[in-house]
């Protein structure tokens, strides 16, 4: 007869070796085992791809700048209105300017993004999103330079250049001369398809940032230099050459889809910034080139 205690070993130990050999990522033994890993969070690359090697993005607020980098951009985009050391020339002096002082980073942040009109000047939007040229992080070097600056020596404001004479109109029933000739860029080509496609402004408005800013200035207003060219400034494009607006928007659309596609380089020698043919060179696709003529007539109301 067999022991009852034998047959209890025996369901124990065929149990075990059940257990055993269900269990998974078996070890051979001799090994130590290898421990557990605790809990984490998921790994992706959004902060390789923010950080200085990454992806250059618009961001999303104020942040410490750096000073040194805002210089730079603060002479490159902001010194010919506000002058190079802050004491003003066409715009405000910043120099111990008591909003630039006592504002917040936060404050500044919103003003240098969004713009501002006040009486007769105007401060254009400079963030990306809104016509500018500017990301987050560059607005953000420009405070901290602001900021710098204020330890500087005040500097004489310069003097205003005086104001061009004004035509003198022609009296009743005088005849009238010939409407100017649009202005043509100076390489050769018809409109493309984007001159009949609607397009989006508020679209235009951020690729307006993205590609124009930095050669028209932010939304156009402020002329950028160009060294070399006979006007020695890119065209200003709000207000735009009176020879290219027009009323009726499918005549003013193509007359400035023919400089978008095909690109002009103005008249003078060893210019420095020519207009790429944004079209022919596959640059921008149709649609990107009619939101930007959207924004554009937008901004020529």
């Amino acid at each position: 007869m067999i022991s009852p205690k034998l047959v209890l070993y025996a369901t124990v130990l065929l149990c075990a070796l059940s257990l055993a050999a269900c269990a998974p990522n078996q070890q051979p033994t001799g090994l130590t085992p290898i421990p557990s890993l605790a809990p984490r969070a998921t790994e992706t690359l959004m902060p390789a791809l923010q950080s200085n090697g990454g992806i250059r993005s618009a961001g999303v607020g104020p942040r410490t700048g750096e000073s040194a980098m805002g210089s730079a951009i603060y002479m490159k985009y902001c010194g010919q209105c506000h002058g190079n050391n802050g004491q003003g020339v066409t715009g405000p002096e910043l120099l111990g300017d008591q909003f630039v002082i006592t504002s917040s980073d936060s404050a500044l942040f919103t003003k240098i993004s969004i713009g501002d009109r006040k009486d007769d000047l105007i401060m254009p939007g400079w963030l990306i999103t809104k016509g500018g040229p500017l990301t987050s992080d560059d607005i953000n070097n420009v405070i901290a330079y602001l900021r710098v600056l204020q330890d500087e020596a005040v500097l004489p404001t310069a003097t205003p250049m005086p104001s061009l004479p004004t035509d003198t109109p022609l009296p009743p029933g005088a005849p009238t001369a010939e409407p100017p000739e649009p202005a043509r860029p100076s390489n050769n080509g018809g409109p493309g398809i984007a001159a009949s496609l609607p397009g989006n402004s508020d679209i235009g408005r951020v690729l307006f940032g993205m590609y124009c800013a930095a050669c028209h200035g932010p939304q156009g207003i402020v002329p950028v230099p160009n060294p070399g060219s006979d006007d020695g400034v890119v065209p200003q494009l709000a207000p735009i050459d009176e020879t290219i607006a027009n009323a009726d928007k499918n005549v003013f659309a193509t007359n400035l889809d023919l400089f978008i596609e095909h690109g002009s380089v103005p008249s003078g020698e060893a210019v420095q910034i020519n207009m790429p043919a944004f079209g022919d060179l596959k640059f921008l696709q149709p649609q990107q080139i009619a939101d930007i003529i959207a924004y554009i007539i937008e901004n020529n109301p």
